[in-house]
């Protein structure tokens, strides 16, 4: 009986082990990208995106623009710490699919990423970033400020009962 409570013990520890090792593993592909770009660090910041990876904005004359990865490092400068300070604002993940929202701070703005991430052979990789710069007094807009718009209001639709656990699909045909 001893024994039993001593490997059950020990099986719900190796849980919470897994547990945390997933959510480092999700949350150094973002720390990679932020700190990669803020320490002038070409292959950490390349190494946290899938090679295609895609990023947009709008540009100055209203269009869409985007930019490859390989573009962006080559805009780095090896070594030379920029002015700017990092945060992850919020971040979220299940199965193979997660999200993160960062807020990269400069002394005149502030740019925010909202990145989509997939677990790729076992590393989280960043498929795509989305991004806009703001001034340095905005906030970011969102349903977990409290009040801040009316999509935090309580809905009166019913919740559907939950699903049984199903096998995680890595290709659903989209």
């Amino acid at each position: 009986m001893k024994h039993t409570i001593i490997m059950v013990l020990l099986g719900l520890c190796g849980l919470q082990a897994s547990a945390q090792t997933e959510e480092q593993a999700f949350l150094k592909a973002v720390y990679d990208y932020l700190d990669g770009g803020t320490n002038g660090n070409a292959e950490q910041f390349k190494g946290a995106f899938v090679p295609d990876a895609v990023q947009r904005s709008i540009g100055k004359n209203g269009s869409v623009i985007g930019m490859s990865v390989e573009s962006l490092a080559s805009k780095l400068t090896p070594g030379q710490v920029m002015n700017r300070q990092t945060r992850i604002v919020s971040w979220s993940y299940s199965g193979i699919a997660g999200t993160a929202v960062t807020e990269t701070i400069y002394p005149s703005s502030k740019i925010i990423d909202y990145l989509n991430l997939l677990n790729v052979n076992g590393q989280w990789k960043i498929t795509t970033r989305v991004y806009s710069r703001i001034e340095s007094d905005e906030e970011i807009v969102s349903s977990t400020n409290s009040g801040s718009s009316s999509a935090s209001k309580t809905s009166t639709a019913k919740a559907p009962a939950p699903a049984a656990k199903k096998k995680v699909v890595i290709d659903d045909g989209w």
